[in-house]
């Protein structure tokens, strides 16, 4: 076990599922960078998953991961637009 394990924390059932977030304009700046980390945690976390389900040839759970992740990471951009452009019309998408 990796060190880095917090063991107090139980397993998640809910693995595939996506922050309920309405709009990044709802939190202030601490609160963004904050949802960020955690938007950005979530990513990295459902691309693990993906990178599973594909690996053990699971077809139905690795599609349920990666529309997940397609999501999360459209949120997560959205943050990362709304910190570095206020909201403006700039984006990180091309």
């Amino acid at each position: 076990m990796s060190s880095r394990h917090d063991s107090s924390k139980p397993f998640e059932h809910d693995t595939f599922e996506t922050p309920d977030w309405n709009s990044p304009r709802d939190y202030p700046q601490a609160d963004m960078m904050r949802g960020l980390q955690l938007a950005s945690d979530t990513v990295l976390r459902l691309a693990t998953q993906t990178h599973a389900a594909v690996a053990r040839g699971d077809a139905a759970s690795a599609e349920l991961a990666r529309m997940s992740l397609e999501k999360q990471l459209a949120l997560t951009t959205r943050l990362i637009d709304e910190l570095l452009f206020d909201g403006q019309d700039h984006h990180t998408t091309h």
